[in-house]
């Protein structure tokens, strides 16, 4: 859901308590991935931009999503992400313990790398 909140602080703040810890946990893995990643609240949701919009979060009434912008990225580890919804570009759950966080890990990681090369880099 979209928000007035002007940081990413203030937007992870101000989410009910089941889904605060989720999404700071997931934050902090984006952070972890890509330290060069600048965070900022674009359209109403957290977002991170690093040769281009690279992550974005966001608190549904449905649940929880977090965007990746390499979608060949997310396509191919679309079954290994757990009990969850995976679209496009995106990976739609209920509850953080439905995800397998360590594939998370791997493509919040491998979508950071591909962004060293700027904003050209070559996409799989």
């Amino acid at each position: 859901m979209k928000s007035n909140a002007g940081t990413v602080s203030a937007y992870i703040d101000a989410l009910p308590v089941d889904r605060r810890k989720p999404m700071e946990t997931l934050r902090a893995m984006i952070e972890k991935a890509a330290p060069k990643a600048k965070g900022s609240m674009k359209y109403g949701l957290p977002s991170w931009e690093w040769n281009g919009p690279l992550f974005a979060l966001a608190s549904k009434p449905s649940g929880m999503e977090l965007y990746v912008a390499e979608a060949d990225l997310v396509a191919k580890r679309k079954k290994q992400f757990g009990e969850v919804e995976v679209g496009t570009s995106s990976i739609r759950f209920k509850r953080i313990e439905d995800v397998n966080l360590a594939v998370v890990a791997g493509l919040l990681a491998d979508a950071a790398d591909r962004r060293k090369g700027g904003p050209t880099a070559p996409r799989a």
